[in-house]
Parts: structure tokens; sequence; C-alpha cells
């Protein structure tokens, strides 16, 4: 992603040493939006009954989340893309819950999709169908983040929080990217293809060698994923060329991170997260904004819930991948 390195990482800071506080969607965001650890907010995995984004979680801790605090002071806030995974569920308020503290609503009903998805505007549910121009996921999400800049009052701070669906499966990209990476392979250095025999037993449980089948499987896998990630390196671009035409880019800060990482062939394990390894919990953290100097380099160990909790300023943008 060479222009989010350049526009946001060469032109402020790059933590090279950044992790989520567990590798899954819903207890890592549910972190992100509290700055608290999961057992403290009480999201324990994916589904209702796991507290992500039940009526539990919408009366205790959803309550309590930053866009909440950032609304008394008077922030415009604008939240687009995937929420929780369970956002937008009969039984979790349907479409109608939009939670406290959001001016702008535009969020995925469920989990990660790019095309065919139904989305919660305003409190209003949006159907989307497979038509590029109308309804790519991570391009709708970039376009109203632009909209919204251009008609928010210029008198007061505002807040984004973006959450495209990229890099997660269906892995579905833009059809100007679907061609991008074409030699790309997942990397094969460190525990890739290594067997667990001395890790816990979920490790030892994978065969090894990895068959020739699975390989092309993770080579494919980690090529669309990248492909799949092109349109959010277009997004962020956009994004800076927006904030430079209002004036606001020096006053802005720009973080971009995520909620997990995932493992692509270590320790022949196939594709998924969940694993409180490194290459599971490792995550990109960049941020650039008033007082950041070029191309600096962060190497002490980063917690993101916490880290994107303590800058609340003027003019505020978190991207979240």
């Amino acid at each position: 992603m060479k222009k989010t390195k350049d526009l946001i990482g060469n032109a402020g800071a790059t933590f090279v040493n950044a992790f989520t506080v567990t590798p899954l969607c819903c207890p890592s965001r549910s972190s992100i939006l509290t700055g608290q650890y999961p057992h403290n907010h009480g999201v324990r995995n994916n589904s209702l009954s796991g507290n992500c984004s039940s009526p539990q979680w919408q009366k205790g801790p959803e309550s309590q989340a930053f866009p909440v605090f950032l609304s008394k002071l008077e922030y415009q806030t604008f939240f687009a893309g995937k929420y929780l995974n369970q956002y937008g569920q009969k039984d979790a308020g349907h479409v109608g819950h939009i939670p406290p503290g959001w001016d702008h609503w535009h969020a995925l009903v469920g989990n990660s999709q790019y095309y065919n998805y139904s989305l919660s505007v305003n409190g209003k549910e949006e159907k989307h169908g497979d038509n590029y121009g109308d309804d790519y996921l991570t391009d709708l999400i970039t376009n109203r983040s632009l909209t919204f800049l251009d008609n928010r009052s210029p008198q007061l701070p505002f807040f984004l929080l973006l959450s495209p669906p990229a890099p997660h499966a269906p892995w579905t990209a833009a059809p100007q990217h679907q061609k991008d990476y074409a030699d790309i392979k997942a990397p094969r250095d460190g525990s890739f293809d290594k067997p667990g025999k001395d890790k816990h037993w979920l490790l030892r449980q994978p065969a090894n060698p990895m068959t020739a089948s699975s390989l092309t499987y993770l080579d494919n896998a980690y090529r669309k994923r990248w492909q799949t990630l092109a349109s959010v390196d277009d997004m962020v671009e956009k994004l800076v060329e927006k904030l430079k035409s209002i004036d606001e880019l020096n006053n802005t800060y720009i973080f971009y991170t995520s909620d997990n990482g995932y493992h692509t062939g270590q320790f022949s394990l196939p594709i998924d997260k969940r694993q409180l390894y490194e290459f599971d919990i490792r995550v990109p953290l960049l941020v650039r904004g008033p007082g950041i100097a070029a191309k600096a380099a962060a190497a002490s160990s980063e917690e993101v819930c916490e880290s994107c909790l303590k800058c609340v300023v003027d003019g505020f943008i978190v991207f979240d991948r």
C-alpha cells in the first residue's frame, strides 16, 4: 500500500510494534471503541450470545464508547462500514439502532461484504446489489466520507471512522484491481509451514508439510487480500487530497490500523486468526498530524485501543481497516 505508507507513515510516524488486544473481530473492535480490554467490556466472541452488539453491550459499554464523549465536545461524527459482526440483527435492535455519539451513520448489517449487503443509514435500511459504481462497499465508504467533509460545518471539529471490509473474505476486488499483484505469494519466512510440535494443542494438529493444493489456495487468498486493499489505498489518497483541498490536512490527525492480524500458513495453519501468536495480534499503526515529525519510527510496543483514544483533537480521522 504505497500511497498509505507515503501519505500517512512517511508523513508521520510508523509504529513498528503495534498489537491488538485480541485477534478476533468483535472483541477487538469493542476494545477500540471503549479503550477497555475484553474482560472489562465483556465481548467474548463474534456471536450475540458472546455479547457482540448485544442488548447488554448496547446498554453498557457502548453507551460509554468514545464517540459519546466526542459528541459532548461538539464534534461532528461520521461512521461508515463494518461496525460489529452482529450489528443490525433483529435481536440487536435491527437497523434502527444507532449507537450514541454518531451524527452520520452508514453501518454494514452483519459481517464483511463487498456487494449484496444492507446498510443502516441513519437508522433506515438501505439495500445494495452488485453494481460496481453504486455498490462496491469500499468505494461507497470513500465517496460518502468525502461528501461529509464537503458538507460539514467548518466552525466545529470533526471525526470520521471509516471501516472498509478489506482484506476480509470474500476478498472481492474492485474491477480495476483484479489483476494487481499477479506474481505475489504468501511469505515463506518465519514460521511458515513449520511444524508446531512444541506449541499448544491446536498448533500440533495441522498436517505438515502442507500439500501443493493448500499452498496454491493460500497464495490465491494472499493475492486477493492485497487486491482488495488496493481500494483502501485509493481511499487514503482521496481523503488526504480532500483534506488538503478544504485546508484541513495540517490540522488533522489520521490513523491507519486494523482490528487483528491473520495467519497464512504459519505453523501450517490454514487461513484464519484467533491465535495469540505474533502473526495474529500484530497490526499496522500509522499516524500523521500536527506535531508528528515526518518519517518518525516509533519502536515501543503499543496497544491500539489505548493509543488511539489518547488523542482527542480538532479534525481527527481514524481509519479502521
